[in-house]
């Protein structure tokens, strides 16, 4: 595709105002960029499940930060799974996607409600290194820099070709930087997805067999030298684990600030266990695929189910790749934590004048690649060690928002720790005395426990919950509604029980 009608796109995409089903209106509230710019890389990352979208700034490459090597035109979740979505009786395959959509008003995701309203301005990027975003940060910083958003999928949108459906997945997304030097080649990215079906349909469902993917448009070039055609993509498997490698085929790109054309996708969290990797183009071509334009085509794509054979051909095109990973299901209410990273090199050595994604030598030995191989496994420990034990973000932690004024019911803060397992602490305030309760309640809306239940002077306060029904039974992990009743209104946040 060429590169002006490319900007075209970013310019749609970043201002198309889509509508739900239906005449209803979906009013945006924000369309929020941030870029990752503390390390060598710089990955924008907006509020709609899309990174990279970089062009026309005058940092507008992806790696090393401050030239203009540009590795990303655009790349996007794509989150897929089974269930009877509308409510007929018949299983659907429905993907909701973050990027390159069949027409930009079709673009799902929008910001998630986290227990607070969706003009909230915290409804768009957060940066822990700016000082304005600091007090609305979710959670203490572990890396140089971190990003947080939420989006969701409740209300999803019709465009001139393809009317969507709603899967019922909301996303917490925390994304790091790191700026020591065997990390600060990447980009790591967490995805806590909650099931909220229950707010599609009045009854719940299990999305079965759910897969979560990364479709990639890379244009791997010097601005504005370069071909589009050139970029291509392969399986590479680092220590028995396959990542999506991609880079300029030919690397014969002039000018480039150290050696052209090396990146890769990496899985980081994988409980399904199954890894796909595919080739796509936006034209028609021999011998691989379009990028697919319907839910039951994108969900088969990312399954791995056929058709969509060969995946990995010869370069000649304009490349889209997808790297997927599941299957796992997701009860409704439950939540479920993904992975992975974006991670670049320069080529090591003298690169050859031509490297084709079908060479028998395309391998972690391969010299080229022992900086991006070093780089991937620099990654997987630190996530490990580092990122795997954070809490998921249910809400915002520790931050109520803005106070409740004159007349307002007082409010309940995030329980902690979130998630438990054998006890957590709710603390809540009220403005006015008054007779109080604070109940728990279970994802269906049937009652758990009641904390506290009688007359209040006006204060902060606080109560354990042990994990336990009224009658003293464990209650099953998921996802609690923890709620303070007063006379003047109600105030709710989400717990997460984990076993």
């Amino acid at each position: 595709m060429p590169q002006l009608s490319k900007i075209g796109i970013l310019c749609g995409l970043l201002f198309a105002l889509p509508a739900t089903a239906g005449a209803q209106k979906l009013t945006m509230s924000f369309n929020s960029l941030v870029a990752h710019d503390t390390n060598q890389a710089f990955l924008r990352v907006s509020n709609r499940g899309g990174f990279g979208l970089a062009l026309g700034d005058a940092d507008a490459g992806n790696f090393p930060r401050g030239t203009m090597n540009r590795y990303i035109f655009g790349a996007g979740l794509w989150i897929g799974g089974i269930g009877d979505v509308d409510g007929n009786g018949q299983p659907d395959r429905i993907t909701t996607i973050g990027y390159n959509p069949s027409n930009l008003s079709d673009l799902e995701w929008i910001e998630g409600t986290v227990g607070f309203g969706r003009n909230d301005s915290r409804f768009r990027v957060l940066d822990s290194t700016n000082p304005d975003d600091q007090n609305d940060f979710p959670a203490t910083p572990v890396a140089t820099q971190e990003l947080f958003t939420v989006y969701g999928d409740r209300f999803s949108t019709f465009g001139t070709d393809q009317a969507s459906v709603p899967l019922g997945v909301e996303v917490r997304q925390r994304s790091f930087a790191f700026a020591e030097a065997d990390l600060n080649t990447a980009v790591i990215f967490q995805w806590d997805f909650l099931n909220i079906s229950d707010q599609i349909r009045n009854t719940g469902y299990t999305i079965e067999d759910l897969w979560t993917g990364i479709v990639l448009d890379p244009d791997i070039q010097v601005s504005p030298v370069g071909s589009v055609l050139d970029d291509t993509a392969a399986p590479l498997a680092v220590d028995g684990e396959e990542v999506l490698l991609i880079w300029d085929s030919d690397f014969s790109e002039p000018a480039f600030e150290g050696a052209p054309g090396l990146m890769a996708i990496v899985p980081l969290v994988n409980p399904g266990g199954q890894t796909t990797i595919t080739q796509m183009t936006s034209q028609f071509g021999p011998n691989v695929r379009i990028v697919p334009t319907n839910d039951a085509d994108q969900y088969d794509t990312m399954a791995g189910i056929a058709p969509r054979d060969p995946t990995i051909v010869e370069p000649g095109f304009d490349l889209r790749a997808l790297i997927s990973w599941g299957a796992i299901d997701l009860a409704p209410g439950a939540v479920h934590r993904t992975a992975a990273a974006f991670v670049w090199a320069d080529a090591d050595g003298d690169p050859p004048s031509f490297l084709s994604p079908l060479d028998p030598a395309l391998d972690e030995d391969l010299p080229l690649l022992s900086d991006l191989v070093a780089a991937v496994r620099s990654v997987r420990q630190a996530y490990d060690q580092r990122l795997a034990g954070l809490p998921a973000l249910l809400d915002f932690p520790g931050d109520p928002g803005p106070g409740p004024g004159p007349g307002e019911p007082g409010v309940v803060l995030q329980n902690f720790p979130n998630p438990f397992t054998d006890q957590t602490t709710i603390r809540y305030s009220i403005i006015d005395a008054a007779n109080v309760q604070l109940k728990v309640f279970d994802i269906a809306g049937r009652e758990v426990t009641t904390l506290a239940d009688g007359f209040l002077e006006p204060g902060e306060y606080s109560a354990n919950w042990d994990g336990r029904s009224t009658q003293g039974v464990d209650v099953p992990a998921g996802v609690y509604v923890i709620q303070l009743v007063t006379p003047a209104g109600t105030s709710t946040v989400r717990g997460l029980k984990a076993r």
